[in-house]
């Protein structure tokens, strides 16, 4: 199998304006190139997003750092520091910079530089490039702690490294940005995590993400289940005896496992694979950062026989398994051993008690275990990584939930820490419900890679059917999730269900909820489907199967999100995923655009959604960026003539009377335009063109 190589510099290097940096690719290609041989540079979201492609062109990497500065438009303030180059299986050389500011961390502005035979192919990341904000000086260590335990409430909080960095928090009007110290705060007990960042001048919490990934918030206002949350790993792995074993799980029944011999009887411990399944019903809410455990009474699952058939091991078994399938799934499909690529050990810990005091982390009565967790924390040098899984009892009472240990649950559990290890995307908005999306897909791919009864639904059989559901959420038709579970999900971007996304909006920006559009998109790829969207488009995609889809999506989020990346970056980076895969005149790409076009983004490759488009003609006209994020948008034209344009919304109503429109490009702004779906309908030389834009700021 071929290996991932990864090249970490020990002593980064900073890159400013003109600096010549060392020869990395082949004479072949241009070293020496002008301003003008660069393509142009539009961010397509207030945080800096943007992606360039460099085809046609012949540059090296070399040549792209020699003016990166200027290309990135940023003076002699910025530098941009080397972190470190991976190459892939498909032979594409990826190299990392940090944007500094006078020297800070501006946090999050990560630039990507994709390269193959020694020609940049593709170029994207986040980049925030005016900035005139003064350098203050960080707060004391202890008052920032006062200040973090005053929020978190929870004397027992650990934390992380103390950095200072230049945050960027947007929100409607636009980015701002301070001068603020970053540092991981957590409360175990509690299952409180979150990046904290302290603004230098006021003492004030800018802002806080989380770094718990909870199954569904919506359950503690619907039916008042306690949140599940995440924290991390480290590898272990003391020498006993793997044995092979048939033994029962809760919901796939009898199923090939590998346990071990421990002290005359059997436990569930996978030393090959690296997996370790326990009890933590006896959990006192601690944990020891220097033994990277959670503590107290966590006790083996024992059996005296290699088969375990007991009812009371089948859901640890079956968490077991789903670990293993989940394993194998990563390195079969993705050549990606563990979440972290590097073999780290997989924690399970069965029949938590998820009703917990939010102050002392103590456990609570009555037991509630209906719901799962992941958790991933690094501190002081430690990481502690480990899975979570509820008994399904609900406020003391069984009978409404099954064990939260289906394969699809533990396979999206697992999944978060991986998405933390790649992109890292932020847990809230929209780079939240991308998190959540891709955490489902990648659940349900494991399902589908296992063979035992899979499908498209999310949980099923873990609510009692006497409750009226038998599945937690649905990814073929995001719409029919559990009202009483909060699961309605939006098929369509902006469409119904979509939950507001602004910062101190309810469940993190709607992660939980808008997640839904990402899960219709991967269903539709793989599968296909025909329809009407929300927006009034019609939409045919052909499936191009699971096994397609799913590489698609994890070479978009592996290799081209960041941490802020929108829905229209995950649609961006897609394409670029899928050509790198598959080819730029590829029918596979064709379906991506399909399926984007289907949930509300772009533009459907193979179906027009307006009568007057002509496809030709509209090849010559671009709107960028799509969705709208910054308040104005491009469109660009080859024709050789004058035209107007027009917006409409899509009652046909007027928003925005005949405007000039020369040959070049032309901005618009849409200030003044509500978030929702508009046509611009442009006409030039004789004919009329219509494009579906979309205003998500």
């Amino acid at each position: 199998m071929k290996k991932t190589v990864t090249i970490v510099k020990t002593l980064a290097f900073v890159l400013t304006m003109g600096i010549t940096s060392q020869n990395l690719t082949a004479q072949s290609h241009r070293t020496e190139i002008s301003l003008q041989d660069l393509p142009r540079i539009t961010t397509t979201s207030a945080m800096g997003n943007f992606q360039v492609s460099f085809e046609g062109k012949n540059i090296s990497a070399e040549a792209l750092v020699n003016q990166f500065g200027k290309w990135l438009q940023t003076n002699s303030d910025h530098s941009y520091q080397f972190l470190k180059s991976s190459v892939d299986e498909l032979g594409f050389k990826r190299n990392i910079y940090q944007h500094l500011y006078k020297g800070i961390k501006v946090n999050d502005d990560i630039i990507y530089i994709h390269e193959k035979d020694g020609k940049v192919t593709y170029v994207n990341g986040e980049i925030i490039s005016n900035i005139t904000i003064n350098i203050s000086q960080p707060l004391p260590e202890n008052e920032i702690k006062e200040i973090i335990f005053a929020d978190i409430k929870n004397k027992k909080t650990t934390f992380g490294e103390f950095e200072h960095v230049i945050a960027k928090v947007s929100n409607r009007e636009g980015i701002h940005l301070y001068t603020a110290t970053k540092v991981q705060a957590a409360a175990l007990g509690a299952l409180k995590a979150f990046d904290y960042y302290i603004d230098d001048k006021t003492g004030k919490i800018v802002n806080k993400i989380s770094k718990i990934y909870d199954y569904s918030p919506d359950f503690q206002l619907k039916l008042n289940l306690p949140a599940r949350k995440i924290i991390n790993s480290f590898d272990y792995s003391p020498f006993f005896v793997d044995t092979p074993s048939t033994s029962a799980t809760y919901y796939k029944g009898n199923q090939n496992v590998t346990v071990d011999s421990n002290n005359n009887s059997f436990r569930l411990k996978d030393n090959n694979k690296n997996i370790h399944t326990r009890n933590g019903s006896g959990w006192d809410g601690s944990a020891n950062l220097a033994t990277n455990e959670l503590t107290g009474n966590i006790t083996e699952i024992t059996s005296t026989a290699a088969n375990f058939t007991s009812a009371t091991t089948k859901a640890p078994v079956e968490a077991h398994w789903a670990m293993e399938k989940a394993k194998d799934y990563y390195i079969a499909r993705h050549n990606r051993n563990s979440y972290d690529g590097n073999g780290s050990i997989i924690k399970n810990y069965y029949d938590i008690n998820f009703n917990v005091d939010a102050t002392t982390g103590a456990p609570l009565q009555p037991k509630n275990g209906a719901n799962a967790a992941a958790f991933d924390v690094t501190q002081q040098g430690f990481s502690v990584v480990g899975m979570l899984y509820g008994n399904g009892m609900y406020q003391g009472q069984a009978g409404f939930f099954g064990p939260f240990v289906g394969i699809d649950v533990a396979g999206h559990e697992y999944s978060h820490i991986m998405v933390s290890r790649t992109a890292n995307l932020a847990y809230q908005g929209e780079s939240g419900a991308l998190n959540e999306a891709f955490a489902d897909m990648f659940g349900a791919s494991i399902e589908f890679y296992s063979g035992i009864s899979p499908n498209w639904n999310i949980g099923e059989g873990i609510p009692n059917s006497a409750m009226g559901f038998t599945f937690l959420r649905s990814m073929s038709n995001p719409n029919s999730g559990p009202a009483a579970l909060g699961s309605q999900q939006p098929d369509t971007y902006l469409g119904t269900y979509w939950a507001a996304t602004a910062t101190g909006s309810a469940d993190n920006g709607g992660i939980h909820t808008n997640s839904g559009v990402g899960n219709f998109w991967f269903y539709l790829l793989s599968v296909g489907g025909t329809g009407t969207n929300d927006s009034g488009t019609n939409y045919n995609v052909t499936g191009i199967t699971i096994q397609k889809a799913e590489k698609i999506a994890y070479r978009t989020l592996a290799t081209y999100l960041t941490a802020n990346s929108q829905y229209t970056n995950a649609y961006t980076a897609s394409k670029q995923a899928t050509v790198d895969l598959y080819g730029a005149g590829s029918s596979e790409l064709q379906q991506v655009e399909n399926a984007w076009c289907a949930v509300g983004i772009g533009n459907c490759a193979s179906l027009l959604s307006v009568s007057d488009t002509v496809k030709s003609d509209s090849d010559n006209i671009k709107i960028y960026p799509n969705p709208v994020t910054s308040g104005q948008f491009t469109i660009q034209t080859d024709s050789k003539g004058n035209g107007t344009y027009e917006i409409y919304d899509l009652s046909g109503k007027l928003i925005r009377s005949s405007e000039k429109l020369e040959k070049g490009n032309v901005t618009v702004n849409t200030r003044e335009l509500q978030k929702g779906v508009y046509i611009v309908k442009i006409k030039i030389e004789g004919k009329t063109i219509s494009k579906k834009i979309i205003v998500s700021y």
